[in-house]
């Protein structure tokens, strides 16, 4: 770094830049989020406190370059992440201030280019990055706070271009918490147009939820009012855990949402719902959720089914999911045949069976009649993933084996039932396993 300073006359302007923006990766890397290809090691450990106050006294000095510079707004950021004392605080704040009214577009372009894409890449991005990054730091360390930094973060959570306004949003939680009178009136000077923006506010609202509902309450009703797309899945999965702590009462929610009839509403609602933590310790509710969904018809219905493969991917212990539930999400897929998404649903539903089967055996019978019939209908794309129907079909036949005598052979006629579809769908794993138990 003191190179830069002792030979500034005979370096050029991109050479500056680019020093000034390896020194700045260096410590980003190593304090920071700031990712390296591959393994890397620096071959010098400097002292990072006083690495930065040498950028700082750089950007201090020749200021007539580095004024509205990329090369200084990423050095910014870097520092923010190892000060820890308010003097070199507020010399960082200061530097921060000349980009406030900065109006710059970014550089990316592209409909999937999201809010937070789009910030990382403007210069005022990088410094709002830096000023919560730095205020979460003091926070964090109980460090007096330098004079203009609330000041200079309000003026940023205001600014006119959503993706600052997203940033500053994703890094707000934390300040919320330890300093709820600055994190929240950042949060409504962000949110003041908050058109696109509910989704980078919804960590905002779900680390406040339950401890701070009278917060969260009006926000709820301003998206189910105002919002629209993506913005309607933040409300309904945070309305559902809401209703999950008892917040708000689960029938009258319920009804909203199905007044509502926005398909993203559900979408989030069903994330909640169908979270295997959420089905252990609310299990009525949930599957209540889920069964509002399924009945829902149309692309809403759709939308809660595919959430329902994670429920089937927790395997420890399997949860119980009423047949009648099992019965209806297939009906929704098989309504749903045409759909792009036919041959990826249920990830995981086979070794839930399987794992099933373990428990109760009778259940998974029914589960596996169901998933059969919905198979040999739509004709998704169907393969015995590591024989799992195969060993599932093992204990079957072994329980309706004991069973033989006290029901008939009842379920033994159903066994071997599943077994003439399975052969027929082709699953080459039950031919071998029919092979290996002739000869026993």
């Amino acid at each position: 770094m003191g190179g830069l300073p002792a030979h500034w006359l005979g370096i050029s302007e991109d050479f500056r830049d680019d020093i000034m923006d390896g020194i700045a990766n260096y410590l980003a890397h190593r304090y920071g989020n700031l990712q390296a290809n591959g393994t890397w090691t620096p071959l010098d450990e400097p002292d990072a406190p006083t690495l930065s106050n040498h950028i700082l006294d750089e950007l201090e000095k020749h200021s007539n370059h580095w004024q509205l510079n990329r090369s200084a707004s990423k050095a910014l950021e870097a520092c923010a992440h190892v000060i820890q004392d308010t003097q070199n605080a507020e010399r960082l704040v200061f530097l921060a201030i000349g980009f406030v009214n900065l109006r710059e577009e970014s550089t990316i372009r592209g409909d999937s280019v999201d809010l937070l894409t789009t910030d990382i890449n403007m210069m005022s991005g990088n410094v709002a990055e830096a000023l919560m990054i730095l205020a979460n730091k003091l926070q964090e360390l109980s460090v007096l706070f330098p004079e203009l930094l609330s000041h200079t973060l309000r003026r940023f959570a205001g600014n006119e271009h959503p993706a600052i306004r997203a940033l500053i949003l994703r890094r707000l939680p934390y300040l919320q918490s330890m300093n709820p009178e600055l994190g929240w009136n950042l949060f409504h000077l962000a949110m003041q147009d908050a058109t696109g923006l509910w989704q980078s506010a919804e960590p905002c609202l779900y680390y406040a939820y339950h401890n701070n509902f009278e917060k969260i309450s009006p926000l709820l009703a301003r998206i189910y009012s105002e919002g629209s797309g993506k913005d309607l899945e933040t409300w309904g999965r945070i309305s559902a855990l809401a209703a999950l702590s008892r917040r708000i009462d689960f029938a009258v929610w319920l009804e909203d949402l199905k007044a509502l009839n926005v398909t993203e509403a559900w979408c989030g609602a069903a994330n909640v719902w169908t979270h295997s933590e959420n089905i252990k310790q609310h299990r009525d509710q949930c599957l209540s959720g889920i069964r509002a969904g399924l009945n829902a018809g149309g692309p809403h219905a759709a939308a809660v089914a595919q959430q329902m493969d994670h429920v089937f991917r927790d395997n420890t212990p399997p949860i119980s999911i009423p047949i009648e539930l099992i019965r209806l999400c297939f009906t929704v897929f098989e309504n749903e045949s045409d759909s792009e998404n036919k041959h990826h649903r249920l990830f995981g539903f086979d070794e839930w069976l399987n794992a099933t089967s373990q428990r109760d055996p009778e259940h998974a019978l029914a589960a596996t009649e169901i998933y059969l019939a919905y198979v040999s209908r739509a004709k998704p794309y169907f393969y015995d993933h590591e024989n799992r129907l195969t060993q599932l079909m093992t204990r079957l036949f072994a329980e309706a084996e004991e069973r033989e005598e006290s029901d008939h052979g009842a379920m033994l006629q159903r066994v071997v039932s599943v077994q003439d579809t399975l052969l027929s769908l082709g699953v080459n794993g039950i031919n071998d396993w029919l092979k290996a138990a002739e000869r026993q």
